[in-house]
């Protein structure tokens, strides 16, 4: 009687598929079929919120625009949050394998969708700023909004942005190092802690801003 075939140990299981190790590459973007995933839902969030901010300035509506601020802001908070102070750790914890498996997962998603929520949000409220006339007169508070301000978009497009691009980009290669896109993962969960902290504070300033307009 034949014997069936026996799957061999060293295959792994995801999604119904079997897949056998690559000792001699790790896998890249392409192998996990990431960009289809991932980055597509990433890019789809990342229009709709660029729609729903186009929609509410060439409407003219404030009540408008203010409903995306503060949602959108929010969303982009939250997200940040998550992966400065939960996310962190585990890359700070793991092995490198299971590390570069996390970065591997949320960079092709969040290379486009936290620079679209960052954008949107600062454009939302300078829009309101100037909508509601308090950029002027330069208080000791208005001047502690702006300080924030730039320095939270400082490290969300001078810092996280350029970050992601070379790790996706190291994902893509033919031969990722798994080390570098570990590292680059890590530094951009630090830089997301720091950029958290500084919108949870910046939270707190406009409910003095927001008292103060009305």
């Amino acid at each position: 009687m034949s014997q069936p075939p026996r799957v061999s140990t060293d295959l792994f299981f995801i999604d119904g598929t079997y897949y056998r190790p690559m000792p001699d590459r790790p896998d890249t973007v392409a192998d996990r079929g990431t960009p289809t995933v991932a980055g597509v839902v990433g890019a789809g969030l990342a229009a709709c919120v660029a729609v729903g901010f186009g929609y509410a300035f060439l409407t003219g509506t404030i009540a408008t625009l203010r409903t995306v601020h503060v949602w959108v802001g929010t969303a982009w908070t939250a997200l940040v949050l998550v992966y400065g102070f939960i996310v962190a750790p585990l890359l700070r914890e793991r092995d490198t394998t299971a590390a570069y498996a996390i970065v591997g997962r949320l960079v092709p998603a969040t290379i486009v969708l936290l620079p679209t929520l960052a954008v949107v949000t600062i454009a939302a409220g300078v829009t309101m700023a100037l909508t509601y006339e308090i950029v002027w007169p330069m208080t000791t508070l208005i001047r502690t909004v702006l300080g924030v301000a730039v320095a939270i978009t400082g490290i969300a497009l001078l810092g996280v942005l350029p970050t992601d691009v070379l790790t996706y980009r190291e994902l893509q290669s033919a031969n990722p190092d798994p080390e570098r896109v570990v590292s680059l993962g890590a530094r951009t969960a630090t830089l997301l802690t720091v950029q958290g902290a500084l919108q949870v504070m910046m939270l707190f300033l406009m409910l003095r801003v927001a008292a103060m307009a009305t």
